[in-house]
């Protein structure tokens, strides 16, 4: 009676979400060459000789190898991705924060723009009555209290159609800031980008440009145009050196 030979594959199944990954499963299947030999004489020979016994067995070894390396690199791309959603999220917590004290985030300039910017995200407006049109200032305040509130898809109706309704408005460039803010929260990076670019062409002066700058870095860096975003951090640098955005950016330079 012929050796019955057993063959090991593992099979490396993983399931991966935006966020998270399941743990790794590992089937064993069992392989009993005796069901794969055939008569040959009354000697019999085995399908499978010595060497390609070894051979196949190497090249599951292999198969193993390179699978739990894909794994591992999914791995790191998944704890990479769980990390940048919480580094957004915290981002904005801590402007919506910055906003809600009038704390400024980049140089200002001209005392009637500061003035301006320094309630523009903070103070708070009477709600305007049900059969009236809201002032700009109330329109606004509505529309970033829903962004504290996190309800995302009402600020950017609302955002948007303020952007609309008071396009002469001392508040436009806030309006263009927080929708880029919350698509990019929101991993929405071609809107975002695209109201970031609105702040930084139409309102290079204001308070929110700089943050623009750095903010549209950020989104190069993910779509992985590394040359694009090393460029916008730069330019951050150099047009507001001394805001905080600019050391956003020389952070991020030196990662």
């Amino acid at each position: 009676m012929r050796k019955a030979y057993r063959f090991a594959a593992a099979l490396v199944l993983m399931s991966t979400s935006a966020f998270a990954a399941d743990p790794v499963k590992v089937i064993e299947l069992q392989i009993d060459e005796s069901s794969a030999t055939r008569s040959a004489g009354n000697s019999g020979s085995s399908l499978y000789g010595g060497d390609d016994t070894a051979m196949l067995l190497q090249q599951l070894q292999d198969e193993v190898r390179s699978l739990r390396g894909i794994v591992e690199q999914q791995q790191y791309k998944l704890r990479q991705m769980e990390q940048q959603q919480r580094d957004r999220y915290r981002d904005l917590d801590r402007r919506i924060a910055a906003g809600q004290t009038g704390a400024p985030s980049s140089s200002v300039s001209g005392a009637s723009e500061s003035t301006l910017n320094s309630t523009a995200d903070s103070n708070p407006q009477s709600l305007p009555a049900a059969d009236s049109t809201p002032t700009d200032a109330q329109a606004y305040q509505q529309a970033f209290g829903l962004v504290r509130q996190k309800d995302f898809p009402a600020a950017l109706d609302a955002f948007d159609k303020f952007i609309e309704l008071y396009p002469n408005s001392a508040r436009l460039p806030n309006a263009y800031y927080w929708v880029g803010e919350v698509n990019l929260a929101e991993q929405k990076l071609e809107p975002a980008k695209a109201a970031f670019e609105q702040v930084l062409q139409t309102f290079p002066q204001h308070r929110k440009a700089a943050d623009a700058s750095y903010k549209l870095g950020v989104i190069y860096h993910q779509m992985g145009d590394q040359a694009k975003a090393k460029e916008m951090f730069n330019n951050t640098i150099s047009r507001y050196p001394e805001s905080s955005a600019a050391n956003l950016a020389r952070d991020y330079l030196k990662r």
